[in-house]
């Protein structure tokens, strides 16, 4: 049986609750454990289901020597997993201090709210070789355990921070000179194919329901919109920014 005090940090981490999940998160599955690790990320706890040893045997070759490793029954392991078809093997991971990174591409998440989309957002700026991605105040915790699983491991691969001063970040990007630009379906005032893109792109997703806010808003110099050509009300954001980034990047693709 599972320590009782490794199954309150588990269950309080699953809803991203109380002061356990300021210093660590939650990982499930071995995919993404394994992403984490390679990328430089230890876990502090391990939770293998019992019989699952020999199936992991990769995975624990990988682990720090001070990562303790329990094994718990299969009752448990369902009980503890948000999964419905749990993988057997749960990580806990501290968080780390990251700071902002300089880089060509920065993807900033303005009150992302749905999971989902912020891990693909993620997925996506990996995908296309962004330097980092800021979540501001609003936005999901991007180290929760939904969004760390939407982003299939990418959110070990680029910074990724979370940033509550507004000023501060869009004062530090004026600074050094990026080329700040807004996504949104509902003000966007230039097709995307049509802008000039320049980097260093700081490029701005909005909310998806309102958009982007009126106070970042003020800090870009135009803002982009992906047109709708048949009769669907809007596309989802991490689906736009997907279009849109590409475009972005497309004199840079060989």
């Amino acid at each position: 049986m599972l320590p009782k005090s490794l199954r309150s940090k588990i269950n309080a981490l699953k809803l991203n609750i109380g002061k356990i999940s300021e210093k660590y998160f939650l990982v499930e599955g071995w995919h993404i454990i394994e992403e984490a690790i390679k990328s430089g990320w230890q876990p502090k706890w391990v939770v293998i289901e019992e019989g699952y040893l020999d199936k992991y045997k990769e995975t624990l070759s990988i682990l720090d020597s001070k990562t303790e490793v329990y094994t718990g029954n299969r009752k448990e392991m369902r009980e503890l997993s948000s999964l419905e078809s749990p993988s057997g093997i749960l990580g806990i991971f501290p968080r780390k201090k990251i700071k902002f990174q300089e880089g060509d591409f920065i993807i900033i998440a303005d009150s992302i709210q749905d999971p989902g989309n912020l891990g693909t957002i993620i997925r996506v700026a990996d995908a296309v070789s962004a330097d980092g991605v800021i979540a501001l105040k609003g936005t999901v915790d991007p180290y929760s355990h939904k969004v760390i699983r939407a982003s299939m491991g990418s959110i070990f691969h680029i910074s990724v921070i979370k940033e509550k001063d507004t000023e501060k970040i869009f004062s530090t990007l004026k600074d050094k000179d990026y080329y700040i630009i807004g996504t949104s379906s509902h003000s966007g005032t230039v097709v995307y194919t049509r802008l000039d893109w320049k980097f260093p792109l700081a490029l701005v997703l909005g909310n998806e329901g309102r958009g982007i806010s009126k106070e970042i808003e003020k800090f870009c110099e135009a803002t982009v919109r992906v047109p709708i050509l048949g009769k669907a009300e809007s596309l989802n954001v991490a689906i736009a920014f997907g279009i849109i980034a590409y475009e972005a990047i497309k004199d840079k693709i060989d």
